[in-house]
């Protein structure tokens, strides 16, 4: 590492519990308003509860892990620096990569539902130039600050989330009428293998929760921060799903998987439109546009810090690595996901986009337990220096968080091969080139230097 950035000031501690709840559930809530009804034009109904059910339970575990891992490490790659201490380089920075492009690609994802939101209400406006307006605008927020950024998550996240709640209890409560006969009329309508198929969108739910544990560095207290903020906000997104899918599907008509919730954009926008309340169809379409924004916003904070780490360690220019002198952020790698939103939004291809982010995350949520077990065999659970939190149910639930990740990777063969295959093979690529390149930049790690930990009590070889 250069005297330059090893001069470089470090990332400053301001952040609170409430701070990794807005960025968790600020980057994932707006999978609760559009995206995961696509679930439901593959398998009904069912296929939508179990999709949220089965993605949901992984999540959970995922959650856990990186509340472990995160409060453990307090280092600002999350994923990528728990793959690269307790599995290996190519394990390190293909995570660091897929953190980075799940990251990116959802923000583009999320600027262009933003733009097309703003052209339905000004239809003067053209899509991309809002697109390059939102991602330049919110690359220069996270510029200036962390705190900045996600103060204005916590309560862009907390309206949206608000709206939610309005929307489900106006429902239950007489406000306007429900539908209950919608969720046996489109319970099942393309059999099994469509309950099976619908899993490939069930993270869309939860997609980027892990992503919380990534601001540990930047944590006043992570130990108690990270845990905290990561499990508040698994449970609000859990409740947020259930809310969801039941008002919608009472709401919005699903027997013909072509028509009605299974392809609508905004399902929970169109679901209050059907109501005929103009105060509810005013809330929830602001909750739409708050949300989109705070995905896109935490986005830029994850994916940066993603390459900030990699940068750190050489797999990635170190020019990227400088912390601003006033500003206390990883500004030069804030600055280069701009580039490479606005090329993802540039290929105008929503569902390609959100294809690539889901199948990045998954090797994330394969290699995340995995790093998980590599580091309770290495630091067992009596070195409560090196652990301050401690997730049940272990090895077991890690195990089967793998096992479920592989499971829903599995189901992109149905419409989406070419882009899992693509991204696979690009991965595997990234493994082996890194692990070879970048073996003589990653010296023996020093425990004590490093982390400030003992020793490992029993060895375990890395790749």
């Amino acid at each position: 590492m250069t005297d330059e950035v090893a001069e470089s000031p470090g990332l400053v501690k301001t952040l609170k519990p409430y701070h990794v709840w807005a960025l968790g559930v600020g980057i994932v809530l707006v999978g609760e308003f559009m995206g995961w009804n696509f679930t439901v034009a593959k398998g009904g109904i069912l296929g939508s509860l179990l999709a949220m059910l089965v993605a949901g339970t992984m999540y959970v575990i995922i959650a856990l892990c990186a509340s472990e891992l995160g409060s453990a490490t307090k280092l600002a790659g999350g994923p990528y620096d728990w793959a690269r201490l307790f599995i290996g380089p190519g394990a390190a920075a293909s995570v660091g990569l897929a953190v980075y492009m799940e990251y990116i690609a959802l923000e583009a994802a999320d600027a262009i539902v933003v733009a097309f939101i703003a052209q339905e209400v000004f239809p003067e406006l053209q899509v991309f130039p809002v697109t390059l307006l939102v991602i330049a605008t919110l690359t220069f927020i996270n510029y200036r600050g962390v705190v900045a950024a996600l103060t204005l998550n916590f309560f862009m996240t907390a309206i949206a989330f608000f709206a939610i709640i309005v929307f489900f209890f106006s429902g239950t409560f007489g406000v306007f009428e429900l539908h209950p006969e919608y969720l046996f009329q489109g319970a099942m309508p393309n059999g099994l293998i469509g309950l099976f198929a619908a899993l490939q969108f069930g993270p869309w739910f939860f997609l980027g929760i892990e992503g919380a544990a990534m601001c540990a560095e930047e944590c006043k207290h992570p130990s108690r921060a990270v845990p905290l903020g990561q499990q508040a906000g698994m449970i609000t997104l859990l409740v947020g799903a259930a809310m969801t899918l039941f008002i919608c599907a009472s709401l919005l008509p699903s027997g013909i998987p072509a028509e009605g919730l299974g392809v609508s954009v905004y399902p929970l926008f169109e679901a209050a439109q059907s109501t005929g309340v103009y105060a509810l169809i005013a809330l929830l379409a602001l909750g739409t546009l708050l949300t989109c924004v705070s995905s896109a916003n935490g986005c830029v904070c994850d994916s940066s810090r993603s390459w900030f780490a990699l940068s750190r360690d050489h797999f990635v220019s170190n020019w990227f690595s400088s912390v601003h002198p006033k500003y206390q952020t990883p500004y030069k790698a804030v600055i280069f996901t701009m580039p490479i939103a606005i090329a993802f939004a540039f290929s105008g291809y929503l569902d390609q986009v959100i294809t690539f982010s889901i199948v990045s995350g998954l090797l994330c949520y394969v290699l995340i337990p995995f790093a998980l077990l590599r580091f309770r065999k290495m630091f067992p659970t009596h070195i409560n220096k090196v652990r301050p939190f401690v997730s049940p149910l272990q090895p077991w639930i890690s195990y089967f968080a793998m096992a479920i990740a592989i499971v829903i990777m599995s189901t992109l063969f149905w419409g989406y091969r070419y882009n899992l295959i693509f991204a696979l093979a690009f991965y595997l690529i990234a493994y082996f080139y890194f692990h070879n390149r970048n073996k003589k930049f990653l010296k023996p790690l020093d425990w004590g230097e490093e982390m400030g930990w003992p020793n490992p009590s029993h060895h375990v070889e890395k790749e």
